[in-house]
């Protein structure tokens, strides 16, 4: 049975779930004021028992009625509770019966070489002597029935409880512990340590790709996809090893299956996280067939949201590449040429990324009116591609056409809701730019 532990400045609370056993002390009478509690001395189930780190004595009473004592699990407490836990309504100068200046200036004493470096054995072992090691500390609190545990024993043992938990057969839904198992290794990954490790236990052969592999099992693809893309995100070792073993064959054949709004999405993320800022991958996935899949996102029955993503990832691929190959003479040139050589404009061009970019937004603009979040982000993924596609863009009527129906819908509602009106009206001038570098000066009419 796990204790609820409660602690605040002056004293820790608990519940007490067995009887103490072994005294030749009488039974320990409780009331309903705190008593101190022998050393040796049993005590009745079921009392609030504390130790007061003024004395360091142990005491108890009974519970409060209102505190009920059923629930023995060990919870969360809220922030704001746990801020005004122990702090006395009366006296409001006071927390846990210790008054604020007092505590204001303990901690002021604090010596502020406390933490200072030891510099030789002597003062090593000095230092030692006055923290409790973690073994120490995870022993005394398994002592008391609670259990801690490092990142690297919870991987562990979500690794262990993977293979019990994910059904050899598809379900009609997905197992809540498997949600979970799933969440927490996201929650890990988040962590670059965490997501290095994740895959030097061969989380990624385990979990990762056999998820994947799972024809019939939509939900669990969709958790592995974001797992993939926790761990590949803002982390370049991780990139790399992922690119080692085979993430780009595995993940393009994941985007040519999604047919969900959910898995399309979770796969342009994992896609997303392992391409960007990195043209070793992109040089593995930003191929014909790439270009292929990924237009063919802006023809899927799934939503608008996902197609956008589509064209951000392009475009922000497309910024950085600029921003690598056509920065200044101190760049670094080993960056310049890994850039270079996914030749990434000449697979643009080739799979006519600027046709398909602009037929995907003509196509879509009635969709685009009401969504005013999608159509600024539409706008600006297109005006960071328009040095490539100038030419293509600059002499299609129908691009033209829904710029300016974006623009001119913008303008009839601007008096639709006041709080929106300034971001609307930056909107309308992001498209009166576009259309000037495209057109030169706009006309009022359709």
């Amino acid at each position: 049975m796990k204790l609820k532990l409660v602690i605040v400045f002056a004293q820790v609370t608990f519940i007490v779930a067995a009887n103490a056993t072994g005294s030749n002390e009488s039974a320990f009478e409780a009331t309903n004021e705190w008593q101190e509690i022998k050393e040796g001395q049993a005590i009745p189930q079921g009392l609030h028992v504390r130790i007061n780190l003024s004395t360091g004595k142990k005491e108890a009473k009974l519970l409060d009625p209102d505190s009920g004592g059923s629930d023995s699990s060990l919870s969360m407490v809220p922030g704001e509770e746990l801020k005004d836990h122990g702090v006395d309504r009366g006296r409001p100068e006071t927390v846990g019966g210790m008054k604020l200046d007092a505590l204001r200036d303990a901690l002021r004493d604090i010596p502020a070489d406390v933490f200072d470096e030891p510099q030789n054995e002597e003062e090593e072992e000095a230092v030692r002597g006055k923290f409790k090691s973690y073994e120490q500390i995870k022993q005394e609190l398994k002592d008391a029935n609670v259990e801690l545990k490092s990142d690297s024993e919870i991987m562990s043992a979500l690794f262990g409880r993977f293979g019990e938990t994910l059904p050899k057969e598809p379900l009609a839904e997905q197992p809540p512990e498997l949600d979970a198992l799933f969440e927490d290794l996201q929650y890990l990954a988040h962590q670059i340590d965490n997501a290095l490790e994740f895959i030097d236990r061969g989380g990624v052969e385990k979990i990762i790709w056999p998820s994947l592999n799972r024809t019939e099992d939509g939900p669990t693809r969709v958790q592995a996809l974001k797992l993939l893309g926790v761990i590949a995100q803002n982390n370049p070792k991780a990139k790399v090893a992922l690119v080692e073993r085979n993430a780009a064959t595995n993940l393009l054949t994941a985007l040519g299956r999604a047919s969900t709004t959910e898995e399309a999405s979770a796969a342009l993320y994992a896609f997303g996280s392992l391409v960007r800022k990195f043209p070793f991958a992109q040089r593995q996935l930003l191929t014909p067939h790439g270009y292929s899949l990924l237009y063919g996102v802006w023809t899927r029955k799934v939503e608008l949201k996902v197609k956008v993503k589509v064209l951000q990832l392009l475009a922000d691929v497309l910024e950085d590449y600029v921003a690598a190959t056509e920065g200044t003479e101190e760049a670094d040139q080993t960056t310049v040429e890994q850039y270079r050589s996914t030749k990434l404009i000449e697979g643009l061009e080739k799979t006519q990324f600027c046709k398909h970019a602009g037929e995907f937004f003509h196509q879509h603009r009635t969709a685009l009116v009401p969504e005013e979040n999608l159509s600024d982000e539409t706008v600006r993924a297109l005006r960071s591609c328009s040095k490539l596609c100038h030419d293509t863009w600059s002499q299609c009527p129908l691009f033209r056409h829904t710029l300016l129906v974006l623009r001119n819908n913008l303008d009839h509602r601007l008096d639709e809701d006041s709080e929106l009106v300034e971001y609307r009206r930056d909107i309308q001038q992001s498209i009166d730019a576009f259309v000037r570098e495209l057109y030169g000066q706009p006309r009022d009419e359709l």
